[in-house]
């Protein structure tokens, strides 16, 4: 992976919780929001590298509203989950089989790290890239969840099958509600291409498929916010 940006207030606020991960962050001369004014004290306290610098830098780097900062940032090292498997404690694992559209892939992590998912798993082909603009939809989550990248999607399903896990797959198809499952456990949740939902092989390796509601108006969800709604019932019954 190349190194990226992230743009934008609240983004760049997210990122420098974080400064080890910054290159350097650029601010546009005369930014004076309150806004924008609390975020410069925030960078420059948070000891990164910054400097200011007129708009039209700003512009080379993203044509995106910036709101006057724009950060370089490193490479996101994907993790190991045998690292991050913690047989002690109940965890929550999101396993995305052929998500391929970045914007989804940002937002899926943003809702994963807002409702307290354990890491997210994607397979090394067919999957979209953590790319800048994942990490942008992410609005900086990126960098708060492992995210683990395996040769074969069935190869993690095995590994999290023989710590415990229980494999729920996500599926229109389903005849069991997903509130009417037991989410008090650790999980791990697939969620399907866009178009295609999950693949067979994939699905058949799962221990229960469950189903999300929706009325006779839609056919499905977008599969970001389909998965913000099962993390949502996750914590529901957690908390």
């Amino acid at each position: 992976m190349s190194n990226n940006i992230v743009y934008g207030i609240n983004s760049i606020r997210e990122v420098i919780q974080n400064p080890s991960r910054i290159q350097k962050v650029f601010i546009e001369n005369g930014v004076s929001s309150p806004a924008a004014q609390k975020l410069k004290e925030e960078v420059i306290h948070s000891g990164v590298s910054y400097s200011f610098v007129p708009e039209q830098k700003l512009h080379k780097h993203t044509k995106e509203n910036h709101q006057g900062f724009v950060a370089l940032i490193g490479e996101i090292q994907f993790a190991s989950l045998e690292n991050i498997i913690d047989i002690n404690k109940q965890q929550l694992f999101l396993l995305l089989d052929g998500v391929t559209d970045v914007r989804n892939f940002g937002a899926i992590i943003r809702s994963a790290v807002g409702l307290g998912a354990s890491g997210i798993i994607i397979g090394q082909t067919g999957a979209a890239p953590l790319n800048d603009i994942a990490i942008q939809a992410s609005a900086g989550g990126a960098f708060h969840i492992p995210i683990i990248r395996v040769s074969h999607l069935k190869d993690a399903m095995y590994l999290l099958k023989s710590h415990g896990v229980t494999l729920l797959g996500c599926t229109e198809k389903a005849d069991k509600d997903i509130s009417e499952t037991n989410l008090n456990q650790s999980i791990g949740i697939v969620m399907g291409n866009e178009s295609k939902g999950i693949s067979k092989g994939v699905l058949n390796l799962c221990d229960e498929h469950i189903k999300i509601p929706i009325n006779d108006t839609l056919d499905s969800y977008n599969v970001s916010v389909a998965t913000a709604i099962v993390l949502y019932e996750y914590h529901r019954q957690n908390n």
